[in-house]
């Protein structure tokens, strides 16, 4: 939050994620799985023009967009997905992955090439169960992820050398949330605790540097508490000499509505280390840290946006800057654990131009309960 009457300006999150060309419709709700899209694609197919070609031209169009997801299944204890054959030809599923949003490689079965899994006659279905649908050591709980399940029309499959056929291939894929049990929690809530999703420190957008009373304040929300009563809230503040101050007040221990705290800390330039306790609570979200370059830019205000199950994919950095001057910046959002260890390490570039006094990037993160995360810290550097 920056001190200054023009206010301010926050937004929503902003791109989508696209899963390629979707060619498909399905919708498919399993145990532990909520399937958002189904997409296909393949692999770069020449055809020449001989008869042999043609045939095989032919037997290409048939199978596209032909094998279906009638059910998936993925849990702790079980791995299944039911596919059906809506093409007119036989075929043959050959390999079966895991991968990110991005594309990246996560498990696959087999873990190398393609094999002969199994063979659907046209409108046959099968299941295949965790000895073919690969279990993930890598992922992460409620990680969004892709299903993608390879095929080819029989004829077209050389059995004793499949990589052969790879040009002939085909897969489609599902989307689904990688199930939150399969990990145990980073950090167990103790018995009384509080969480903080907003930090907001009161900061002129041009300096970065909290101002004199009254507005020497620090705004922060609490939403989530293990009981609802009024607390009080103690801020120690570090600024970027390593001097310390302090702001406190009385606030709900749950409440949707930003609070302020005031104290001695007017004055106090970026980057600034906040450190929240409670009394009679643990603070789960204790330690947010706001770098910046002083009379440039800095992160003026953190939000950690999370869904109803308490998730958070996103991170929401407001950034305070002199209008004067076009400055490009690196904005890197960390995340640890209760022990000190990384959640995650995310950075996004952006250039604002002269003229402008503040704006806000959104740094997408692996899914994290918001239970786990207990420091936050962002730095901005000018690239």
């Amino acid at each position: 939050m920056a001190a200054d009457a023009r206010g301010r300006r926050r937004g929503g999150k902003r791109g989508d994620t696209v899963i390629g060309a979707v060619l498909l419709a399905a919708l498919t709700v399993g145990v532990g799985i909520f399937v958002l899209g189904v997409a296909t694609g393949w692999l770069s197919a020449s055809l020449q023009s001989s008869t042999g070609e043609a045939n095989r031209a032919i037997l290409l169009v048939k199978t596209s967009a032909q094998l279906s997801f009638e059910a998936v299944q993925y849990t702790t204890d079980v791995r299944s997905v039911t596919l059906r054959n809506i093409a007119d030809v036989p075929v043959i599923v050959t390999r079966i992955e895991i991968v990110t949003p991005q594309g990246t490689l996560k498990a696959s079965y087999p873990s190398g090439g393609f094999e002969k899994i199994v063979e659907l006659a046209p409108g046959g279905n099968v299941t295949l169960g965790g000895g073919v649908v690969p279990a993930c050591g890598s992922c992460l709980p409620l990680e969004p992820l892709r299903l993608r399940v390879w095929y080819i029309a029989s004829g077209l499959y050389d059995e004793d050398n499949p990589v052969i056929s790879a040009d002939e291939m085909r897969y489609v894929e599902t989307v689904f949330t990688y199930p939150p049990g399969s990990v145990a929690p980073r950090c167990p809530l103790p018995p009384s605790w509080m969480m903080v999703d907003v930090v907001d420190p009161v900061t002129y957008f041009d300096l970065g540097r909290i101002p004199p009373p009254p507005n020497n304040k620090i705004y922060a929300r609490f939403p989530y508490a293990s009981s609802s009563v009024n607390v009080q809230v103690d801020i120690q503040v570090r600024n970027a000499t390593g001097e310390l101050g302090f702001a406190s007040g009385t606030v709900p221990s749950i409440s949707n509505e930003m609070q302020a705290l005031a104290g001695s800390i007017g004055g106090f330039q970026v980057p600034l280390e906040v450190n929240i306790v409670a009394a009679g609570f643990d603070v789960i979200q204790r330690r947010w840290v706001f770098g910046g370059i002083p009379n440039k830019a800095h992160a003026s205000g953190v939000t950690l946006w999370s869904n109803a199950e308490r998730v958070v994919n996103v991170v929401e950095v407001e950034l305070g800057k002199n209008d004067l001057l076009s400055v490009s910046l690196r904005v890197t959002v960390i995340l640890l654990d209760c022990n000190g260890d990384l959640i995650a390490s995310r950075s996004v570039t952006t250039t604002i131009p002269q003229g402008i006094f503040s704006d806000s990037v959104f740094v997408d993160i692996p899914s994290t309960p918001l239970t786990d995360i207990a420091s936050v810290e962002v730095i901005v550097v000018e690239v």
